[in-house]
């Protein structure tokens, strides 16, 4: 009992322990609020680049593309772990022939329902289902004549910051026609077509914004017209070729379990078909590893962050050190009496310890109240801020999210404040060892 006395009488008593408590509190503050936001970007990153993808990807490493894509989007259909499968072209461009971008092929309706690529559309779609032909009054104003049927089915989507945005064009161009070059491939990999490139011209019928930037900088068109200008379409001995096939699962469905269900359907797939050969290099991507290079940086952005707030903890734990081992030199003739009255060196490192506990545990509760109370309000302050203060603290245009995230991990605070705990009780270790072997003589000499 009187070990804890001590401990609560050393605490109201010694005001410079407060430091330490200040410490301990700043530093778990910090890291809460710091750690809650990095993973609130991470998770949204996952969360867009997931939308974008869809779960799986069966690709090939080239722009050649492979082919039999409809034969085997029809067995992936009859799986019963597969809701929908879509494929899609991607390939390079030249934009209003002095700009390049990537471009991708897709059938809209199905892209749609394997991702979530029409929540990020600017405007609701122009069509039910949704898909590139461009109602015949779309163009009419802006047209000297209506467009033919075969121009209405060449409408595209813009991606925010690609060239074929209108506000990416020249002033008085925001709705012209937007010619695109293709630059054909065979299946064998050699340029096919014109030597200047196979040119077409699309009309603007939406944008997207969907937070990604390879995304926002590409224009989706219709599959079966980039195809063509692809030179990837059917033609003579040489089957039809897609980049991609995008795969939608069926909700709670296990992923690694129907990719290991694919993988099997793809060989047995391959075995049945006259040139393997065009099929041997595809392979199946679950959406992680597809998109692996866009959230790597994210993910590494906030171990380092952790590694820092690392190198910043070291430090609050010497500060612990510090004050703790001024107190014991401060306390020796007290603690030389309590050892000659019979309390055992453990005791008196116990007292020490038990500071050292009381100063963590303070100090991370007030710490985890502030840090949570700020992450919960973290948009209130901002806008307070801007309002008085002119001053953006976050800024939309540059995380591509709209708001600060404000959600605390439960999980991640428990380890933080036990870490903290840990720390406060590892600075006051090596006191408490000198407090425990400390000489009964040498202690009561001090004057």
């Amino acid at each position: 009992m009187y070990r804890l006395l001590l401990i609560w009488r050393y605490f109201i008593k010694k005001r410079v322990a407060l430091i330490a408590v200040v410490g301990v509190m700043l530093l778990v503050m910090m890291v809460i609020v710091v750690l809650s936001v990095m993973s609130g970007l991470v998770e949204d990153a996952r969360r867009r680049n997931h939308g974008w993808a869809g779960d799986l990807i069966l690709t090939r490493a080239s722009l050649v593309g492979f082919p039999f894509y409809d034969e085997f989007i029809e067995q992936l259909r009859k799986n019963e772990m597969v809701l929908e499968a879509t494929p899609v072209i991607k390939t390079f461009a030249l934009i209003d022939s002095d700009k390049s971008g990537e471009i991708f092929g897709v059938r809209l309706d199905e892209f749609c329902r394997v991702t979530n690529v029409d929540k990020s559309f600017g405007f609701a779609s122009i069509t039910d289902p949704p898909s590139f032909v461009i109602p015949a009054q779309y163009y009419r104003a802006a047209q000297a004549q209506p467009l033919t049927p075969e121009q209405r089915r060449r409408g595209y989507i813009a991606g925010r910051y690609s060239e074929g945005h209108p506000l990416s064009r020249s002033l008085g161009q925001h709705f012209e026609p937007l010619p695109i070059t293709i630059f054909g491939l065979n299946s064998k990999g050699a340029l096919t077509g014109s030597q200047f490139g196979e040119l077409q011209s699309f009309y603007f019928i939406n944008e997207m914004n969907t937070g990604l930037l390879d995304a926002d900088y590409a224009i989706l068109v219709d599959f079966a017209e980039l195809q063509k200008l692809g030179w990837m379409d059917e033609r003579e001995n040489s089957p039809g070729r897609t980049s991609e096939i995008r795969i939608k699962l069926k909700e709670g469905v296990d992923a690694e379990q129907a990719r290991a269900q694919i993988v099997n359907l793809w060989g047995q797939f391959i075995e049945q078909k006259q040139k393997p050969e065009l099929l041997a290099d595809v392979t199946l991507q679950p959406w992680q590893l597809f998109r692996r290079d866009f959230i790597a940086p994210m993910e590494k952005e906030k171990d380092l962050m952790v590694i820092v707030f690392c190198m910043i903890g070291v430090v609050a734990v010497f500060i612990v050190f510090a004050i703790f081992y001024m107190i014991v030199a401060e306390k020796i003739k007290d603690l030389g009496i309590l050892k000659s009255l019979g309390s055992s060196g453990w005791s008196l490192a116990q007292i020490f310890l038990g500071y050292g506990a009381l100063v963590g545990i303070i100090g991370a509760v007030v710490g985890t109240v502030l840090g949570v109370t700020i992450v919960a309000n973290s948009n209130k302050i901002e806008d307070w801020l801007f309002k008085h203060f002119k001053f953006q603290l976050w800024n939309p245009e540059i995380y591509a999210i709209e708001k600060i995230p404000d959600t605390v991990d439960i999980n991640q605070v428990l380890i933080i404040v036990a870490v903290a705990v840990l720390a406060s009780i590892a600075g006051a270790a090596i006191p408490a060892r000198r407090a425990a072997r400390l000489s009964v003589v040498d202690a009561l000499r001090v004057e």
